[in-house]
């Protein structure tokens, strides 16, 4: 049996963890968190630092994998890259393409230079870069780490004392040291992930986006999407020049856009890696396609061939996560919301203390709708309905 390496193990991970099993690989899982619920999947686990790139080149020797999939991590993608490019292994950019396009600063100065809107910004990398700005911002500004997600370090900014504290917040959590402030682009947020083919788009799937606490991290996603079958066309147009330019490899490509003016579209965060928190599953619900396994076949070097359902479905992706810290005692889903689930993992565990509940999560619900109707009610009502009872 042919062994393949995967850069994490959490919940995310599980539905790429299955696909390779499926295909018929044995599994070796990497990460630090020993309980994580796609190591426990895995086959063998070795605990370690995925971000590592040493550390990553040096347990795919060891174990002789025939391929390398990446994890829902930045950082995992880019180690997975190096590891992959160093001993010759397919299904992913190039060192150096892996790191500009994880990058939000050089992202976004290749969308200029192609002609793609992103937000105006610029990159700082000292207080005094920092200062000669003072005069030149225009209110509100995005403050971010070029290199990580989730919400990690972004803050919006009305003034140049807090451009300041957010930019002192930011450094210390970057690896990069570099810091974006980027103009404030107001409207609704969108995801798209698609499949590439020769630079081309073979498949692309898009959702609202939904937010809770932190206004930074997405906790919920739905579709069908609410941008015109125009916009969508001419997101899959910007993705191919990305992939053209960047000579990008096949497989997958995913992004957030902001929807500014009910028509300009903006492009803010991609990845070559799976999004976490089981997004994959919301595709597949959603669509029919076997997501994951075409991501999988993809990073291994292998053909892959898109089939969809003849009708959509209206899915929602929620996760599920506390309006503040506190010891967690249970879950309370109302029989509405029970009939609509379709599948759910829950991990969060009774007594369990959760300190960070800007980011922290008890588990993820996949709901099934009707009509947009009841999904627009329904989603509305969900974080007063579905409750999480905290002492």
């Amino acid at each position: 049996m042919e062994r393949v390496l995967i850069t994490g193990g959490s919940h995310s991970e599980v539905p790429l963890i299955k696909a390779l099993h499926r295909l018929g690989y044995e599994v070796i899982s990497t990460g630090k968190d020993d309980g994580g619920l796609g190591h426990q999947l895995a086959d063998h686990y070795e605990k370690g630092d995925y971000s590592d790139w040493e550390y990553v080149l040096g347990l795919a020797q060891k174990w002789d994998v025939c391929g390398i999939v990446s994890g829902c991590n930045d950082f995992a993608y880019l180690s997975t890259a190096y590891a992959c490019a160093m001993l010759g292994l397919p299904g992913h950019d190039a060192p150096v393409i892996a790191g500009k396009l994880h990058h939000k600063n050089e992202f976004r100065k290749q969308c200029r230079q192609l002609g793609i809107q992103t937000p105006a910004f610029y990159t700082i990398e000292s207080t005094v870069q920092l200062r000669e700005l003072e005069h030149e911002l225009q209110y509100p500004v995005i403050v971010k780490p070029t290199d990580l997600t989730g919400g990690k370090g972004v803050r919006k900014c009305d003034n140049f004392y807090e451009v300041e504290m957010a930019y002192q917040a930011a450094v210390v959590m970057t690896r990069a040291k570099e810091i974006l402030i980027e103009e404030y682009v107001e409207g609704s947020n969108h995801g798209v992930s698609a499949l590439l083919k020769n630079g081309k788009v073979c498949f692309a799937f898009f959702d609202n986006e939904e937010y809770y606490k932190n206004k930074y991290l997405v906790v919920g996603a739905y579709a069908p999407s609410d941008l015109t079958e125009e916009m969508k066309d001419g997101i899959c147009r910007d993705i191919e020049k990305l992939a053209g330019s960047w000579k990008l490899k096949d497989g997958l490509f995913h992004c957030q856009c902001i929807l500014k003016d009910h028509k300009n579209v903006y492009f803010i965060d991609p990845c070559r890696r799976s999004p976490g928190d089981l997004y994959l599953l919301l595709v597949e619900y959603a669509t029919g396609c076997r997501y994951a396994e075409n991501i999988v076949r993809a990073e291994l070097g292998l053909e892959y061939d898109i089939q969809v359902a003849e009708e959509s479905r209206r899915i929602a992706r929620e996760c599920l996560m506390p309006d503040r810290n506190g010891v967690y005692q249970d879950l309370f889903i109302p029989k509405e919301y029970e009939e609509r689930i379709v599948d759910k993992v829950l991990w969060g565990q009774k007594g369990f203390m959760i300190d960070d509940y800007l980011k922290y999560k008890v588990g993820i619900l996949f709901l099934e709708f009707d009509s947009v109707e009841e999904e627009k009610r329904m989603l509305r009502e969900l974080r007063d309905k579905i409750r999480l009872r905290m002492e």
